[in-house]
């Protein structure tokens, strides 16, 4: 299509005219503009077909509830032994002893005595630790003296340890009450399970090792002491 009017002198033009009747310039023909149908919105088709899931099997839910159970067990037990205030593993399987009087109020030096070694047994006996309520002794190896100690805790339990606080290297313990002190660093732990109350060295009181009545006499067995091995 031409355009109506010559660019150059403004004169009307005749349509189809390719140049000015007044001024002889060439006439620019109009680009023709042809509209183009308004598209269709894309709907674009879902890449694949939704998944269809499959109820869970009895079977299958049993085995997840079994595994859901072991695992709260293993955590409960793991937080459960974490608390503190728990029995000792080897103060809680060891004999219980009657007992006339408790430690309420009393303070109790470790007495010194001397134990036999015999047929693979550390033995001394019991009616002296019943009478000195606490009792020191020291087990000569081959290579080394290894100190010991044992009482009554305040629940009746015998308790006999390695008498030894491994930072501070004490080798001299005192009851309090219901409490073991050191006589070094004066650390405090309950006497029933050793667990720490205050000071330095709380994680070092003496190590109970298991130990049982036969008749009148203590028994350790040898070994378990010949092989103790310091903590730190």
């Amino acid at each position: 299509m031409t355009e109506k009017y010559c660019p150059s002198c403004g004169t009307e033009q005749r349509e189809g005219a390719k140049f000015c009747h007044s001024c002889g310039k060439p006439l620019k023909e109009k680009p023709v503009t042809v509209e183009s149908e308004p598209k269709a919105p894309d709907t674009q088709a879902p890449s694949s077909a939704k998944t269809v899931r499959r109820p869970m099997s009895k079977k299958v839910k049993i085995v997840y509830t079994f595994l859901a159970l072991g695992l709260f067990g293993v955590f409960a037990f793991l937080f459960m032994s974490h608390l503190p205030g728990g029995a000792h593993p080897v103060i809680v399987s060891q004999p219980d002893v009657a007992m006339a009087t408790m430690y309420m109020d009393q303070t109790i030096t470790g007495q010194a005595i001397s134990a036999q070694v015999e047929n693979d047994k550390i033995t001394f006996p019991l009616s002296l630790l019943l009478e000195k309520k606490m009792v020191e002794f020291e087990y000569q190896s081959a290579t080394a003296t290894i100190p010991l100690l044992a009482f009554i805790s305040a629940e009746g339990k015998l308790v006999t340890a390695i008498r030894v606080c491994e930072p501070c290297n004490s080798h001299t313990f005192r009851i309090e009450g219901t409490e073991l002190a050191c006589g070094n660093c004066e650390t405090r732990w309950k006497l029933n399970n050793l667990e720490g109350l205050q000071g330095a060295c709380q994680k070092y009181p003496p190590d109970p090792i298991p130990s049982s009545i036969v008749g009148n006499q203590v028994q350790i067995d040898e070994n378990v002491v010949k092989n103790w091995k310091l903590r730190i």
